[in-house]
């Protein structure tokens, strides 16, 4: 009984491994939005509901729900096109859902938000928007329409309020207030009315609200950057350690910012270089085929190698329960593949770009204090005024002809190392100040993560035919079933 009551007691703790791959498969947001729709709907049989809702859930998570604010002389419909264009959404106006309004002799049933309100929960029952997504127009206009769509669930990802800059809502005025009638006339009482009702509706959806100021962009130019918005949802507050991959060649400041990490976050910094030449030098199996091989091929490790040394290192209880920023590594777009195969593989990848010519640069003024080990940069302006007690030397890693090998080396695989990244990772100007760089580097990790596909998916396991029954790449039969239970109950989603 006592050995019972000390296994409850135990501390539980969760593999890194399951943490990734909910990561990887947005399984806590899957949840949320699967207790979002629970909670909304309230059915009977909830198992039932779960059941079938589940699909619909995994769908709903990663499609944009989008609501549209702007001025009356902005023309909304413009932009809305250019989201179906460019994503698919499917623009609905005020027009559509008016004309699904209930009538019962010239007298309507409800009230117009909640008609509204409802339309649009039928509209989306249909499931023809399910695969496409939805771009509000010109509704809700008001407070009270905006929480009539949110009792019945209908809750947006983004609401974009577009802003005309100062100029243009000036001369506006300006011409409005100088003739008092006709179309001037109207377009004050709407711009009155809009105003009014903004406060009212910045107030209702205060929590995903985007203000974006018009400037002089076209509609085309406010589009993509509305689009690339819509990429970045609001974090969902899942539980996530950083494991961060730095790449840049040396000079382009990877190691300084990772250090400056480590004490910001406190985490661990894994630099390959630095762990290979330890692996080289310890008594274990791969330490000494480490060594065998660079004897007797005079040359580096290969990528299965170089990932197996990252991947005992990362695995350290230390690194799994305080995350990781890794430096020098991945080398090319093999070494980056694998690292992805991993159990843990990163989920913030930072390229930090500099020119050729000032990694250089930094590099070839680079010295160190013989006595100290500290490095100093001799074309700065911070040590032309000072003067050392012992000599400053040059490390041979910065000798040129190394200098230039590395950096040519870099530059040749760093296009595919980008392409295989895709949308998943950050790029950043390392060439600014160092401070501009460190707030660069936290407004990345800061940020939500950018729903993109996978970078890459794990291989299938293969399967032995003789150790299965069935074909495993036929689909199961489940029509048997229909003569042992009865129908279920089908349920509809908004």
């Amino acid at each position: 009984m006592s050995d019972f009551v000390d296994a409850i007691k135990r501390p539980l703790s969760i593999p890194p491994r399951f943490v990734a791959y909910s990561e990887k498969h947005k399984i806590y947001e899957l949840f949320q939005e699967l207790s979002k729709q629970l909670i909304i709907d309230q059915p009977d049989d909830h198992i039932l509901y779960m059941k079938q809702c589940l699909e619909h859930a995994i769908r709903k998570r990663d499609i944009p729900r989008i609501i549209l604010i702007a001025p009356p002389d902005f023309d909304k419909m413009a932009l809305a096109e250019f989201f179906q264009k460019e994503i698919g959404l499917y623009p609905i106006t005020l027009e559509d859902l008016e004309e699904k309004k209930i009538i019962k002799k010239n007298v309507c049933l409800c009230n117009e938000s909640e008609s509204l309100a409802m339309n649009m929960r039928k509209l989306l029952k249909t499931g023809a928007l399910h695969n496409s997504g939805w771009i509000l127009v010109d509704v809700p206009r008001t407070k009270k329409e905006a929480r009539a769509f949110q009792r019945l669930g209908i809750i947006p990802t983004h609401i974009f309020q577009i802003m005309s800059n100062d100029t243009i809502e000036e001369e506006f005025t300006k011409t409005i207030s100088n003739d008092y009638l006709g179309n001037n006339d109207n377009k004050k009482v709407k711009m009155q009315k809009y105003k009014k009702n903004l406060r009212e509706l910045r107030e209702a959806y205060a929590n995903c609200l985007i203000e974006i100021e018009i400037g002089i962009r076209s509609i085309e130019e406010l589009g993509k950057d509305c689009i690339a918005l819509t990429k970045i949802k609001k974090h969902s507050g899942a539980p996530s350690l950083f494991r961060i991959v730095l790449i840049g060649s040396r000079g382009s400041g990877c190691r300084t910012v990772a250090k400056y990490l480590t004490k910001r976050f406190d985490l661990i910094h894994v630099d390959f270089n630095y762990i290979l030449k330890q692996v080289r030098l310890q008594e274990t199996p791969i330490g000494e085929v480490l060594r065998s091989f660079e004897h007797r091929w005079e040359g580096k490790p290969k990528p299965e190698m170089r990932i197996k040394i990252i991947d005992n290192y990362i695995n350290k209880p230390e690194c799994a329960n305080k995350g990781w920023v890794l430096t020098s590594y991945p080398i090319t777009v093999e070494d980056f593949e694998l690292l992805d195969m991993m159990d843990t593989p990163p989920n913030k990848v930072i390229f930090i770009e500099v020119s050729a010519e000032i990694r250089k640069e930094r590099l070839l003024n680079r010295r160190y204090n013989i006595i100290t080990g500290s490095k100093h940069n001799i074309c700065s302006n911070d040590n032309n005024n000072k003067s050392y007690d012992c000599e400053l030397g040059l490390h041979p890693n910065d000798y040129i002809n190394v200098v230039t090998e590395e950096i040519s080396q870099y530059d040749n695989n760093v296009e595919e190392m980008l392409k295989y990244a895709g949308e998943s990772a950050f790029i950043i100007d390392g060439s600014a100040d160092e401070r501009s760089v460190r707030e660069s580097v936290e407004g990345c990790l800061m940020q939500s993560k950018i729903y993109s596909e996978p970078r890459k998916p794990r291989q299938k396991a293969m399967i032995d035919p003789y150790d299965v029954e069935y074909d495993p790449e036929d689909e199961p039969d489940i029509s048997i079933f229909d003569t042992i239970m009865p129908p279920e109950f089908k349920y509809t989603f908004i």
